[in-house]
């Protein structure tokens, strides 16, 4: 109240939001000794000292499993050089390419195929980029296809 009223101003009465007895209810729930206590600022240099153990111990069991895939790899490629000695056990019919839309390109052809899909792709990142449609056209340059010579295809 203001003193216009007669009456003084009086600061209200402190009021206890939470218990701050240790054992309320006659219950103690936490540590007071860990709840009450200033920070060590050891306890910091002590938590980074167990992230970097627990680091070094993830880091050894994957080099361990990385070691016993490795060895896997190594006895099998042994074994398939036992069975097959020197030579393929099969006639070499030729190599391919199996590209992303999921046709296969002849091995002579891929040089061709890969310099027509980066052009497809540089035309796809150009109209991506510009998308203005009221602009000029773009790619209206002429463009050169590497050709392939009748030698190169037999």
């Amino acid at each position: 109240m203001s003193q216009a009223d007669g009456e003084e101003d009086t600061p209200p009465a402190a009021v206890a939001l939470v218990e701050s007895s240790s054992k309320p209810s006659g219950l103690q729930l936490v540590s007071t000794h860990q709840t009450n206590r200033l920070g060590d600022p050891l306890d910091l240099v002590a938590l980074a000292q167990q992230i970097q153990k627990g680091d070094e111990f993830v880091r050894a069991n994957v080099t361990n499993k990385l070691t016993v895939i490795a060895e896997q790899i190594q006895y099998l490629q042994d074994k398939a050089r036992q069975e097959w000695g020197l030579s393929c056990p099969h006639e070499f019919l030729g190599a391919y390419k199996l590209q992303h839309d999921m046709s296969w390109t002849p091995y002579k052809e891929i040089n061709r195929r890969d310099a027509e899909m980066g052009l497809i792709d540089k035309l796809l990142t150009q109209h991506q980029t510009h998308p203005d449609h009221g602009a000029e056209p773009i790619g209206t340059d002429p463009v050169i296809l590497p050709t392939t010579s009748h030698q190169e295809q037999s």
